[in-house]
């Protein structure tokens, strides 16, 4: 398969996996009183509202390491400041890490498994969608891990990680396109899939 092949049979799996982060994010704030997301037009599956070019490049060529165009939230509606804001920060990746397993179970009960496109693109919407919540879990921006560590770290030591913020960023990008990252994080999310396929392919 070329490389103009394996994008276009990814693209489906890389737009649906952004899509469904980006809109969870602004359906959870929503949820919790946040009238920003409706008001900046990201409470909606449109794909074209939630892609960022850059962000969608770098999954496609990392296998999983990219973001989409962040929604913005305001905490201050929140009743619970802490709370809702880690909720909004983790839900995201667990509607990903749904939708992987359910691709995942979608793909074992085809007749021949993995032998035809159809198989193709729904391994690489797993694939994706379980990638985009793995790699989530690193601790810089746009990453979701980022705002997770903001809410457990003090105030001055969140500021002060936050002074490096740019350079911690170009490192970790700087790993994953050269293959550090991405060797160990492939690693774990084939691990998941291998689990994920054993156990639908049982049932």
């Amino acid at each position: 398969m070329n490389y103009f092949q394996s994008l276009l049979l990814s693209l489906p799996a890389l737009l649906i996996a952004v899509t469904i982060h980006e809109f969870t994010r602004a359906m959870a704030s929503t949820h919790l009183g946040d009238v920003l997301p409706k008001s900046k037009g990201r409470l909606t599956l449109n794909p074209l509202k939630h892609i960022e070019p850059i962000g969608l490049i770098l999954l496609f060529y990392s296998g999983g390491f990219g973001w989409g165009k962040p929604v913005e939230t305001s905490a201050l509606y929140y009743k619970d400041r802490k709370r809702d804001t880690l909720a909004v920060a983790i839900a995201p990746s667990i509607a990903n890490l749904i939708l992987g397993f359910l691709f995942a179970m979608l793909l074992c009960l085809l007749p021949n498994f993995g032998s035809n496109t159809v198989a193709t693109i729904l391994y690489q919407c797993a694939y994706y969608n379980i990638a985009i919540a793995i790699y989530n879990i690193l601790p810089v921006y746009p990453m979701d891990g980022a705002k997770i560590l903001a809410q457990f770290l003090p105030a001055n030591k969140y500021y002060q990680y936050m002074q490096y913020e740019k350079i911690i960023q170009m490192i970790v990008i700087f790993l994953v396109l050269f293959g550090t990252f991405s060797g160990i994080f492939s690693t774990i999310i084939n691990a998941i899939l291998s689990f994920v396929f054993l156990l639908f392919g049982s049932i």
